[in-house]
């Protein structure tokens, strides 16, 4: 019985990080997706839109991306004061995902949150 309850506090150890890695996975990629979009419509109207949604109406992207992990996370997007610019955040559970350079700020990313992870124009 004791092996058993070894092996199963293991398991549960692992999988736990998995599905933390494969939820910044799904971060990643979403927010690649968005910064496509944004490229995009940064080359066909001159400036970035005021909000994600914009994206969706224009049909850059089909809805807005959502955190993986539900409503207490969430994505962060700002344009910049000349329009030519934007900040694109989010949280990343597993520290070593990270690439973050600059601040997004507290609770941009949820509730109490603090983005750890950034997207930038080229």
């Amino acid at each position: 019985i004791s092996i058993i309850a070894v092996l199963t506090a293991v398991a549960v150890v692992s999988f736990g990080g998995l599905n933390r890695k494969t939820r910044d996975a799904r971060r990643t990629s979403d927010l690649e997706k968005v910064r496509l979009a944004l490229e995009v419509v940064r080359q066909v109207g001159s400036t970035y839109p005021s909000g994600l949604s914009d994206l969706v109406t224009a049909g850059y992207l089909d809805k807005v991306p959502t955190d993986p992990k539900g409503s207490s996370f969430s994505y962060y997007y700002a344009r910049g004061g000349t329009n030519y610019t934007y900040t694109l955040c989010a949280q990343m559970e597993d520290v070593g995902s990270t690439n973050f350079a600059g601040s997004c700020g507290t609770n941009y990313c949820g509730s109490g949150n603090s983005c750890n992870y950034r997207v930038v124009n080229p």
